[in-house]
């Protein structure tokens, strides 16, 4: 009889928030392994103690598909593997076969590819009658010899993250000056620019109308769980570039976004996992999806959801990781609110040479290497910083949210109220006489 294996919990490309679920995985006595194509973070709010990864697998490249499935393969020789977590898209796909093979829970990889495809997810939508929006692929649009869509489009890479490369475009001019923008752009984060590019595809989707907002859920077992709506703060120059999210965001037309993103999730065949769904609210009509992602929201919205409700929401995570059905009494708290802020550099900088948070931020950290040159754009690729501020009531956290936006040091000033820095708050937050 063979001896039986250890048991062991795997974090694809572990990074950022993932280190709060390697350290409840390590709490709960597994074995944690890391397939990681880049370096354990060392320093900031997110950084690996010793002792919390007991093995480092490295990744050459997360889009060489067999090389990956090699290691996955390599792993179940190994080990017991009793639970899985991933949060960057091009994990998604051999986390899922990962958890096929280890008899799992999981929406399978099939079903996982395709909803990777955001051209394939909206067509399939369309199909189902969940949308009303066209679409295209860049390659089509481009042999076209006038503009098919009544109003503008938005086009962004068919395989994207973290809302980079997107553009929106009402013209064949505009359009093919963003197809050169694209060709010439460099992505700096390695992860995100090696995803994109090895799918290479772009859709060009008819742009919706309303708020943008996101829907937080967990599903498990089929059943989808909301644990609530994501508010955005967005730059007033251009409010393409996010600039911070908040949570919990109410919203007048709450229920009926809860059942649309339960829609949404059936009619692609979603029934396990973390998701992260953005959608445009109007006033009045649809409620139309914009990305379908297969992860927890990103930044670090796991941080803010577990301060609003006074949970660690590694917990919850990680039993839905292990494909137990996780605890969710706390949803019936009344939530505190807390929001991720994300701050461009002021125009004309060129180097960001310190950085410094006020009292009562969170998680404050640096998302540019201190001495390397900025673009000097003020894109959605050109934040340097981030930190978490959480409040009693939305109206102190809004507030609090633009005091910390004020008074963050950048290179030895405080960035106070220059351009970049001016949002656009949350539609629904009513105690605003106008946007901020």
């Amino acid at each position: 009889m063979q001896p039986a294996k250890p048991q062991a919990f795997v974090l694809l490309e572990l990074l950022n928030h993932m280190v709060l679920i390697a350290r409840e995985a390590k709490r709960r006595g597994l074995r944690v392994i890391a397939l990681n194509n880049g370096p354990l973070l060392t320093e900031g709010p997110f950084a690996v103690p010793d002792g919390v990864v007991d093995e480092v697998v490295p990744v050459a490249s997360w889009s060489a598909a067999g090389e990956v499935d090699d290691l996955v393969d390599d792993l179940l020789t190994r080990y017991e593997v009793t639970g899985t977590y991933a949060a960057f898209e091009g994990a998604l796909r051999p986390e899922a076969r990962l958890r096929e093979l280890a008899g799992l829970p999981t929406s399978g990889v099939a079903t996982v590819t395709r909803v990777l495809d955001k051209a394939l997810v909206r067509s399939d939508l369309y199909a189902a009658g969940l949308t009303a929006l066209r679409s295209t692929t860049l390659a089509e649009a481009l042999t076209w010899q006038q503009w098919r869509f009544e109003g503008p489009a938005v086009l962004k890479p068919a395989n994207g993250t973290g809302s980079a490369l997107c553009f929106t475009v009402g013209s064949l001019a505009e359009l093919r000056a963003a197809a050169g923008e694209i060709a010439a752009v460099t992505v700096g984060n390695t992860l995100m620019a090696e995803y994109i590019r090895a799918h290479g595809e772009f859709v060009l989707e008819e742009r919706a109308a309303g708020e943008l907002l996101s829907v937080e859920s967990l599903v498990h077992g089929g059943e989808v769980h909301v644990v609530g709506l994501t508010g955005r703060y967005v730059c007033a120059l251009d409010p393409v570039v996010e600039l911070g999210v908040c949570f919990p965001y109410r919203h007048p037309r709450h229920e009926e976004i809860v059942a649309r993103a339960v829609e949404f999730h059936r009619s692609l065949g979603i029934t396990h996992g973390p998701t992260h769904l953005e959608v445009m609210v109007p006033d009045e009509g649809p409620v139309e999806l914009i990305d379908f992602n297969l992860r927890t929201a990103g930044v670090a919205m796991a941080v803010c959801i577990g301060n609003a409700f006074g949970v660690e929401y590694a917990v919850p995570l990680t039993d839905l990781a292990c494909g137990r059905r996780p605890d969710l009494a706390f949803l019936g708290r009344t939530p505190r609110h807390s929001a991720d802020l994300l701050l461009l550099p002021p125009p004309g900088a060129t180097v960001m040479t310190d950085l410094a948070f006020p009292a009562g931020t969170e998680y404050g950290r640096a998302t540019k290497p201190f001495g390397q040159p900025l673009s000097g754009r003020a894109d959605q690729l050109d934040v340097v910083a981030m930190a978490v501020v959480t409040a009693d009531t939305a109206e102190e956290l809004h507030q609090r949210a633009l005091e910390v936006r004020r008074t963050t040091v950048f290179n030895g000033r405080p960035l106070g109220d220059h351009p970049n820095n001016r949002v656009v708050s949350p539609r629904h937050y009513l105690f605003t006489a106008t946007p901020a």
